[in-house]
């Protein structure tokens, strides 16, 4: 007996939250129970690496979804978009003028999780972002891969609910970076993987009050244009830095749980000359600190 499809709703709802955009699909045969289910579930997940049929065909699935995900009233929790924008079938400013209807329709639908991944053939390999991204005030999670967040950045950023934000092999100037942290006021986590641009992030308590977990991994950028991670935060839990200069202008961390720091150079708050690792981190669980260069 098929006790399953008789739950409510909501519960499969939840069931098709995990799965794949594909396999959710493939549950309307499963009973009529299902059939329509996989329609108004509160999460979409496209990517047109295994999509069959040509990218055209992908990016009206995408826009069709989301236009009667809108019509029909339907909230949606999380939203992530992989597309790859390579060959002659692949219009990069179609794609941006899609993403400027699109994001509005999201917003309208009060999506929290936002993950962007676009593969563009244009060099240096990423894409100018739609300033309409930034508009989105219901974020509270933001994944941006291969973008350039120079162009296009509004006078002020809306993301008071924003706690989330993972920038990974983003163009980014510093001037940029301080003006999105400064419209974060709430952001518990920062991840940064292969981001250029970035000459100095300051880590401080004034300006980001919540921030429990840093993350910057920069193992393929040259020397003379490394990050400086400048650290006055002591209430970090998490701190990981891999190809990096830090300043450290405090050396007592009490909630420090996981630390971890490679291909680094240290320095101390008052001096252009390198120092020795100093710090206190008396709840430390887990730590893996290399030698700092020289």
């Amino acid at each position: 007996m098929d006790r399953i499809s008789d739950l409510p709703k909501d519960i499969l709802h939840r069931i098709l939250y995990f799965l794949s955009q594909e396999d959710a699909v493939r549950t309307f045969v499963l009973s009529n129970s299902w059939r329509y289910v996989w329609c108004t579930r509160p999460n979409l997940d496209f990517s047109d690496i295994n999509f069959k049929g040509n990218k055209q065909d992908f990016l009206l699935t995408v826009d069709k979804t989301l236009q009667q995900y809108y019509d029909q009233g339907l909230s949606l929790e999380k939203f992530r978009l992989y597309a790859s924008l390579l060959g002659k079938d692949y219009s990069h400013h179609e794609s941006v003028l899609l993403l400027e209807k699109w994001v509005p329709l999201l917003t309208g639908m009060g999506v929290k999780a936002f993950s962007l991944s676009i593969i563009s053939d244009r060099t240096p390999g990423i894409t100018d972002l739609s300033s309409v991204v930034f508009k989105a005030d219901s974020l509270e999670y933001l994944h941006l891969n291969r973008c350039n967040l120079g162009q296009n950045i509004p006078e002020n950023i809306p993301f008071v609910r924003l706690q989330v934000l993972r920038l990974q092999n983003v163009l980014i100037e510093e001037e940029i970076f301080e003006k999105i942290v400064s419209g974060c006021p709430l952001l518990t986590t920062m991840w940064f993987r292969e981001c250029k641009g970035l000459k100095n992030i300051k880590l401080e308590k004034k300006l980001l009050k919540y921030l429990k977990k840093f993350s910057f991994i920069n193992r393929n950028t040259p020397r003379i244009d490394e990050c400086i991670v400048e650290i006055d935060f002591p209430s970090l839990e998490k701190m990981e830095i891999i190809g990096s200069k830090i300043r450290f202008h405090i050396h007592k961390f009490d909630n420090l749980k996981t630390w971890c720091l490679d291909m680094v150079e240290i320095f101390s708050s008052d001096s252009i000359e390198q120092s020795e690792l100093c710090i206190d981190a008396p709840n430390i669980e887990w730590c893996s600190v290399m030698v700092p260069r020289t």
